[in-house]
């Protein structure tokens, strides 16, 4: 560790190096003092599990990075967007969020989450380029410059882009290869830089598609996007329809089911479903890290005690003995249940829990 003598020699060599002060004058210069990963420079999901996934000391998303949700339809890629615009606007009273929904949907998806403030949330319904990056280029970046608190912009989904070319055919009998690929590439390249330099959260999302080039015993889908957005986002994290026995029902042994409500088949209604996420790729920290929550189709993310449960356990934080008995510093519990009653109705317990998981990180 530098101690203060070793500083005070440090910055008097810098004092008298004459370049220096030249070289620090450039507007792209990178600023050591600013701490992308600390919570302030952070926007984080409502789920515990989902944030541990990023693996650093605050387990958040360095509002300067970019993060690809990639999964097959329905797992919950929009939901998790929606969950995250939430999540930010509790933490953040001024913060604005930006959709741009190529999938065309805003309309039918923007009174998912009741309790999300639509007036710092815009929806765009557009698959049309221009409409995303051209706009963002020439409107939105002189509404940042003028001050306008944005944290996030969501493209949802990449995949959905029309191509330039595409857009301007005669017919759907013109198959024009690399088109999508090279829009793309052009507006990210403008779009990237904007974001990082204001610190504003960009999120993708991508589509699955079948692995036409799959090798025997390779993956069988891949994701639908070119090697620009390959190497554009520094986090890729997928989301699954969690299908193990114990992920089709609560702690309590509850399903997300609607009580007295049934199809045509006598099938009850689902309320919702859990999802199960994975780091799978990340450019700035560990990879390969996973957990499980709940997406509640009314309420967004739910049952975050038991999340903070069993991260608790597998972190080593919530020690087992036996069978049935949790221990956690002076308290004591005889079930899962229990444990779990107690962090929810304890939220300093529960945020207790939560600062020795993330100091695991900080070592």
């Amino acid at each position: 560790m530098a101690t203060d003598k070793d500083k005070t020699t440090e910055k008097q060599k810098n004092k008298e190096n004459p370049w220096l002060k030249e070289l620090r004058a450039y507007d792209d210069v990178v600023d050591y003092d600013y701490d992308s990963f600390a919570p302030e420079n952070c926007i984080f999901t409502p789920s515990p599990y989902f944030n541990y996934v990023f693996a650093n000391k605050s387990h958040g998303i360095p509002r300067n990075a970019s993060i690809l949700f990639l999964s097959e339809q329905k797992a919950g890629k929009s939901l998790s967007c929606y969950a995250m615009i939430l999540e930010m606007q509790r933490r953040d009273p001024e913060g604005i969020a930006i959709y741009f929904n190529t999938e065309l949907r805003g309309q039918l998806q923007h009174d998912i989450f009741p309790e999300i403030d639509k007036s710092r949330m815009i929806i765009y319904d557009t698959k049309d380029p221009e409409d995303i990056f051209d706009r963002v280029e020439k409107d939105i970046r002189d509404m940042v410059s003028r001050g306008m608190p944005l944290r996030m912009i969501i493209i949802d989904s990449l995949t959905n882009i029309q191509g330039i070319k595409r857009r301007d055919a005669d017919s759907v009998a013109q198959h024009l290869r690399g088109d999508h690929a090279l829009t793309i590439q052009t507006g990210l390249d403008k779009l990237v830089p904007f974001c990082k330099q204001n610190k504003i959260l960009l999120i993708g999302t991508s589509q699955i598609r079948a692995n036409q080039k799959a090798t025997p015993g390779g993956p069988d889908t891949q994701m639908a996007e070119s090697w620009t957005v390959k190497h554009t986002f520094e986090y890729f994290v997928s989301l699954k329809r969690a299908g193990a026995a114990d992920d089709k029902m609560d702690i309590e042994g509850k399903t997300f089911e609607e009580e007295g409500n049934k199809d045509a088949r006598d099938n009850k209604l689902l309320t919702g479903h859990k999802i199960y996420v994975k780091c799978e790729a990340s450019s700035i920290g560990p990879q390969g890290r996973s957990g499980v929550f709940t997406m509640d189709y009314e309420r967004g993310i739910i049952n975050q005690h038991e999340e903070i449960f069993f991260l608790g356990v597998n972190a080593g934080v919530i020690k087992k003995e036996g069978l049935r008995n949790y221990f956690f510093a002076d308290q004591k519990w005889s079930s899962k249940k229990d444990c779990a009653f107690g962090i929810r109705d304890n939220p300093q317990l529960a945020k207790e829990i939560l600062e020795q998981v993330k100091k695991l990180d900080s070592k």
